[in-house]
């Protein structure tokens, strides 16, 4: 007997789908108009973010870290947030380098004066900056501050390190980032050895690039934030106060969603390690996959052939309740599969009673 000897090759595309939702609600491809076409991506769109107010969908949580400005209150989270699962504070410990890269290059010792009021610009041949540390050390986070003033600058950057200075190792390449003047961008990396030399080259030959700040960090702690609902961080009666940590947040759930916090940092190196659940990714074109997990396609399969059932004339009343069941049953199968079968450990605190 011949098997495939594959694994996870099939791909269904976003034409597959609809296809196969029409012939489910017993439509021939003769039938299949562009007007249909279209009907059939707007609902299984519709159906995708729906996901999101069923549960938390585990293939969209994303770990990100954000950094705080000098008395800055608010913190504006990515518009595809859909909700913040978890939320620390990182007690970052700064590296202070022995001596800063290219060393010819005036401007550089700038970057790592912990302080955004100085920049430093690159040039062409020596197209990026970093820095010298002796002893070797190892680097668990890696940021860098915009200077940008009165618009925004696109930063497309990659992290390398090196143990002589002039052979260097691309450990990560960063996405491109876009940021204001001042602003923070951090990036988890994965844990190096000690090296010696660390930089961040930019990927864009052709321009420089300025900033105000770099940091290759370690760090010492990590501390999780009290999420406050509204009506307590509303009635905070100090809700500037200044810390040199936060304690707590209340996160803005609006259509451009933000998080609030308190105490309001005092310095302009306070970084947030949150982990975040996103929307679910566009449909985009016919020949597209959707940002799904396979396990998941039977039952976003069912899904939308009970949608599109809804939406085509001629249907049977009964095929479209059988459809439904189908979605339905399917869609049960599906989440309550969508689980990381951790044990769970329940400690209960009655101290407020007996204090």
């Amino acid at each position: 007997m011949a098997y495939s000897n594959t694994t996870g090759q099939t791909q269904i595309n976003v034409d597959q789908l609809i296809s196969y939702a029409f012939r489910d609600a017993g439509k021939t491809a003769e039938e299949i108009t562009p007007e249909y076409i279209n009907a059939g991506k707007q609902a299984l769109f519709y159906n995708l973010q729906n996901l999101s107010n069923l549960g938390v969908n585990l293939w969209l949580l994303d770990n990100i870290l954000l950094g705080a400005q000098n008395d800055q209150q608010i913190l504006q989270l990515p518009s595809t947030t859909i909700d913040i699962r978890e939320a620390n504070w990182v007690y970052v410990q700064n590296l202070q380098p022995s001596g800063a890269l290219p060393s010819d290059n005036s401007a550089a010792g700038n970057l790592f004066s912990q302080t955004l009021d100085n920049y430093a610009t690159s040039t062409l041949a020596e197209n990026w900056f970093g820095a010298a540390y002796t002893p070797a050390q190892r680097v668990f986070y890696v940021g860098f501050n915009a200077y940008s003033p009165n618009t925004t600058t696109t930063y497309n950057l990659s992290y390398q390190v090196s143990n002589d200075g002039t052979n260097w190792k691309t450990v990560q390449t960063f996405p491109a980032t876009t940021l204001a003047d001042s602003q923070w961008a951090y990036f988890n990396v994965n844990i190096t050895q000690p090296y010696t030399y660390y930089r961040l080259l930019n990927n864009n030959t052709t321009t420089t690039f300025s900033l105000r700040q770099i940091v290759f960090s370690q760090s010492q702690q990590v501390i999780p934030l009290a999420r406050l609902n509204r009506d307590d961080y509303w009635n905070l009666p100090n809700k500037q106060f200044p810390s040199v940590r936060s304690l707590q947040y209340w996160f803005d759930r609006t259509i451009t969603p933000s998080m609030y916090l308190w105490p309001v940092p005092n310095n302009d190196f306070q970084m947030f390690q949150l982990i975040v659940d996103k929307q679910m990714q566009d449909v985009g074109s016919l020949t597209n996959q959707i940002y799904v997990p396979d396990r998941w396609l039977p039952s976003i399969q069912a899904s939308l052939s009970h949608k599109l059932s809804l939406q085509l004339q001629g249907v049977d009343l009964q095929r479209i309740q059988y459809l439904e069941m189908q979605a339905d049953k399917l869609f049960l199968q599906a989440s309550e599969e969508d689980r990381d079968k951790s044990p769970i450990y329940f400690q209960p605190n009655i101290s407020y009673y007996t204090r």
